[in-house]
């Protein structure tokens, strides 16, 4: 007579099978908790930031735990450590009797039989072709800026972008022509464009719509407000501009677009004008985070982006001695001032102009939100690393106009191209007779 296997819970698989109610005190396996992961990812951070901030302890000690994490996550899939068992608050259910014929099954030939989701796919050569359209446009708005900025040149851009990953470029003359940087600057655009596009036709068709209040106000919002300042600084204080962090005040931008659109959605019921300047004055306090952000970790302070704030109306700053890392009651409230007056501008005319907005496709948004961010983010990270001294030297807001500009233009294709139908996944089990 031979004995019934069990499983690891006690319980007889064969009794399970034939429809036996387990015991009460039945035990449930499950995974181990760990905090391991968690532990990698806070050293994976701080490892990266010791990178961007040129920090050698942040560098040690985020690998020193990243270290940690994984050992001990490892750890957990030793023999017998990997899983607890949990004692079962109620009775576990009874097993599902299993009754052949009782459901009609799909076959070959059916609708429906073995489809995988979606049923239709924009095929990855739309995405490759979309990184070569998008490449080939956006160089349209860096080359202008080369033209009129001060420099008159179409190879300043070309040679800033080398110096992505050729260390020393700043030391050259970057208004002149070098083959070895066209050549580099070449070789990286046509890679960052095609591996970005590639990626764009595979992940857009995925990406689930996004509302019109979000589209618009993660969109509308930094244009508009990184436009405005921009334009004031430049001809109020040129000198100025050269010392804002335009990525972290365009990312800024962003925070207020959002936090101004969700308020202005949810409060409708008050009204158009009032919902306006809620929406207004929550994202100017939720932008603020960011850019304080950026002066403690820059090192320069909470009054440095302050200050600058200050510079888009207070003409001749700053004055001859006085450093922009410290308070300056004269300045506190021009900045208090702007800020709080173009907050609720803004949310005033988004709430105004959002119910004469059309919604916006999921893809265009996707591709002109997640490229400027994608390709601005690798960007300034690399030439923080390779040029510290040539990150300075670019001009932010046009740079981020060319990404946008890449994104749109390769949304665009992706989303014209004609989706292919995916074919069942496999032919399914033999049929025996």
């Amino acid at each position: 007579m031979t004995s019934e296997p069990h499983s690891s819970h006690g319980g007889p698989i064969a009794a399970g099978l034939a429809g036996d109610s387990r015991s009460e005190s039945s035990t449930i396996e499950s995974p181990r908790p760990t905090i391991m992961p968690f532990v990698m990812v806070a050293g994976l951070s701080l490892a990266a930031a010791g990178l961007a901030f040129e920090s050698v302890l942040f560098l040690a000690t985020g690998a020193v735990i990243f270290l940690v994490g994984l050992v001990g996550w490892i750890g957990q899939l030793l023999p017998g450590r990997g899983h607890v068992h949990l004692e079962a608050t109620e009775p576990l259910p009874e097993p599902v009797t299993p009754a052949p014929g009782t459901v009609e099954q799909l076959t070959a030939g059916m609708p429906g039989y073995r489809a995988q989701l979606p049923t239709k796919i924009h095929p990855i050569s739309s995405g490759v072709w979309g990184g070569v359209v998008g490449g080939l446009v956006m160089p349209i708005p860096a080359l202008a800026y080369g033209l009129l900025s001060a420099h008159h040149s179409i190879w300043y851009p070309i040679n800033l972008l080398a110096g992505m990953v050729l260390p020393g470029v700043g030391a050259m003359n970057l208004d002149g022509f070098h083959a070895s940087l066209l050549v580099a600057a070449v070789v990286i655009h046509v890679v960052m464009s095609l591996a970005i596009g590639l990626m764009l036709g595979v992940l857009l068709p995925t990406l689930p719509p996004v509302p019109k209040s979000l589209a618009w106000g993660g969109l509308l919002m930094p244009l508009l407000w990184s436009a405005a300042t921009f334009v004031l600084m430049g001809v109020v204080n040129p000198l100025m501009g050269r010392h804002v962090e335009w990525p972290w005040f365009i990312a800024s931008q962003f925070v207020f677009g959002v936090g101004a659109a969700a308020v202005v959605a949810r409060g409708r019921k008050f009204g158009l004008i009032l919902s306006g300047i809620l929406g207004g004055a929550a994202g100017g306090v939720l932008m603020a985070v960011p850019a304080l952000l950026w002066g403690l970790c820059t090192g320069n302070g909470v009054w440095y982006p302050v200050n600058l704030l200050a510079g888009l109306v207070v003409p001749g700053m700053p004055a001859e001695g006085a450093d922009l890392r410290q308070f300056h009651a004269e300045w506190f409230v021009p900045a208090l001032l702007i800020h709080g007056g173009l907050s609720a501008v803004f949310g005033l005319a988004y709430a105004l102009a959002l119910p004469r907005l059309r919604p916006i496709p999921g893809p265009y948004v996707w591709g002109a939100l997640l490229l400027p961010l994608l390709w601005t983010g690798v960007s300034y990270g690399l030439m923080g690393v390779v040029n510290p001294t040539l990150q300075a030297g670019v001009e932010w807001p046009w740079f981020i106009a060319s990404q946008f500009v890449f994104g749109l233009a390769a949304a665009a294709v992706v989303v014209r191209s004609e989706k292919i139908v995916v074919p069942p996944a496999g032919s399914g089990p033999e049929v025996r007779p």
